[in-house]
């Protein structure tokens, strides 16, 4: 199995097919976020990252999939390259969130 494959096993197991979202659900979100890297020409790194860029959470779609303080699972299932874009993009979530003002 291929580590992307994996992935998408991963996403799949914790529910993100039932998940609704602008344009169907979580799932195809990120799938067609990885494709679209991948269309630009970005490595399996960065196209691994957009399909997990949803695990610490993202600016107006309230959910995590991990808990951002235990970054080790996600590094074991995508690499530490992909799981340090992962985390970037969550915390610049985090940071609008906390400017805002909401909790």
């Amino acid at each position: 199995m291929s580590r992307q494959d994996e992935v998408c096993a991963w996403l799949r197991d914790r529910g993100t097919e039932t998940v609704a979202h602008p344009g169907g659900t979580l799932y195809a979100h990120l799938r067609r976020v990885q494709d679209l890297l991948g269309e630009f020409g970005h490595g399996e790194d960065v196209r691994l990252a957009g399909l997990t860029h949803a695990a610490y959470g993202t600016d107006g779609f309230d959910l995590t999939l991990l808990d951002p303080t235990d970054r080790e699972p996600l590094r074991a299932l995508v690499g530490v390259d992909a799981e340090r874009l992962v985390h970037l993009y969550g915390a610049c979530a985090e940071a609008r969130r906390l400017l805002a003002g909401s909790p």
